[in-house]
């Protein structure tokens, strides 16, 4: 009867915690970001970024690319769109050149995070700035 009431009282103390460890494993897998919610996210930050959010046209917008780094839960989504003028971010106040610009914005995505965004290949998304050119130095 001793080892019964042991069992008994292991199985009560031993099955919630096992319970709690699955049931915590399936919610973190639906809760993992999918190469949808990932593209949704790239095109929202796209959309939201000054240059595209300044004068980009909203109809030239489109996903023309998705590369697949070698890390897990990571994207790189490559939008092309044109804007009115030429220029990067936030032009307001300055002498703007008036010819439709197309641009090129590589938006990669890791651990549903932008970590990097870069646009035209000079232009860095998350700074807005200028990326140094480091051949002419």
């Amino acid at each position: 009867m001793k080892g019964f009431k042991y069992i008994l009282i292991s199985s009560m103390v031993i099955l919630p915690l096992m319970a709690t460890a699955c049931s915590s494993q399936v919610a973190s897998g639906q809760d993992a970001l999918t190469e949808g919610k990932a593209r949704q996210k790239a095109e929202q930050f796209v959309r939201q970024s000054p240059t595209f959010a300044f004068d980009g046209m909203e109809e030239t917008l489109v996903l023309t690319e998705t590369l697949y780094p070698d890390i897990e839960n990571a994207w790189t989504f490559v939008f092309e769109f044109e804007s009115r003028q030429y220029g990067y971010g936030d032009r307001t106040g300055q002498m703007l050149l008036e010819v439709i610009t197309p641009h090129e914005a590589m938006v990669t995505i890791e651990q549903g995070q932008v970590i990097s965004a870069v646009m035209d290949g000079v232009w860095d998304m998350l700074a807005q700035e200028l990326i140094s050119d480091q051949g002419n130095g």
